[in-house]
């Protein structure tokens, strides 16, 4: 796939919807000096090209079950490792995935929002009945800062405030 170059109104924009993901599209053009409809143009071109997507994100430790971690792996590839890779960025819990240099070839970020009971789940009957993972190891995150996740979509169904 090719990378889509940006330029500078592009830049521009994606900053702006970084600030904040709800600023109007009246007040974008007014800070950029161009039109409304050049706006939504551009932003809709790069929610199709997949360069930006606008969603609600979450603070993690606003809620008092929910666990995220990171979830490294080693894996038996055999030459599939794009595959591997889609399949665990698909699990329900996986917020993120990505191949890795080190000692682990993937690393992936989970969401547990049931608590231990879900995170121990995930890693003993999830990760590991996927038959090229043949070790894992979980860091589970105790407190972060500016951690604001998009959940996944397997678990955003779930989500409770308390």
């Amino acid at each position: 796939m090719k990378k889509k170059i940006l330029d500078s109104l592009d830049n521009e924009l994606i900053r702006l919807l970084t600030e904040d993901g709800r600023m109007p599209i009246g007040d974008m053009a007014a800070r950029l000096n161009v039109t409304a409809p050049t706006i939504r143009s551009r932003i809709r071109n790069l929610e199709e090209s997949g360069m930006l997507k606008v969603s609600g994100l979450i603070d993690p430790n606003q809620h008092s079950q929910m666990i995220t971690a990171l979830v490294a792996m080693n894996i038996r590839s055999h030459g599939k490792m794009d595959q591997i890779l889609e399949k665990i960025a698909r699990l329900p819990n996986v917020v993120w995935a990505g191949v890795s240099t080190g000692r682990y070839d993937i690393i992936a970020e989970i969401v547990c929002v049931r608590g231990r009971d879900e995170l121990y789940r995930f890693t003993t009957n999830t990760i590991l009945k996927i038959a090229n993972v043949v070790k894992s190891e979980t860091f589970i995150i105790m407190k972060s800062r500016r951690n604001w996740l998009c959940l996944p979509k397997g678990v955003a169904f779930q989500f409770q405030f308390g």
